[in-house]
């Protein structure tokens, strides 16, 4: 069982799928068209929490509508992020969080994309600060 498998690779198990991956906390993605993005104290994302049962399919949807210039860029934890945590999140970013239309078009396209569930939207400068739970979420929606 397991031969000719070294323990660090069984340890840091590379993968592309989210729910496996061992090697890192976060695989990312970017439009083709988005050759600029940089998180700054403008940007902000809309968090997808899900199940490791559903993260694959669920990051495969959001993938496929950054490939398809729906969406900017966005991340996912890993298996690596995600040990001890009941779940993963998938982040989708928006360049500027005051741009309340564009924020809310993402907001649209996830929704056609099926997670259709009250999401929470969170600013990048929340985040370095260390906002969490009360008052965490900028926009819920």
């Amino acid at each position: 069982m397991n031969e000719g498998i070294s323990m660090e690779e069984r340890l840091f198990k590379k993968s592309d799928k989210p729910s496996e991956d061992l090697s890192c906390n976060w695989h990312y993605k970017k439009s083709p068209n988005c050759t600029d993005f940089a998180s700054t104290d403008a940007t902000g994302k809309w968090c997808i929490f899900v199940s490791p049962a559903e993260v694959d399919e669920e990051w495969s949807r959001i993938r496929n509508a950054i490939e398809n210039d729906q969406l900017m860029c966005a991340k996912v934890s890993t298996a690596l992020r995600s040990m001890g945590r009941d779940g993963h999140v998938i982040c989708v970013y928006t360049r500027d969080w005051a741009d309340r239309q564009d924020v809310m078009r993402i907001r649209a396209v996830l929704r056609s994309l099926g997670f259709v569930t009250e999401l929470g939207y969170k600013r990048d400068i929340d985040s370095r600060n260390r906002i969490y739970g009360p008052g965490e979420w900028y926009l819920r929606a």
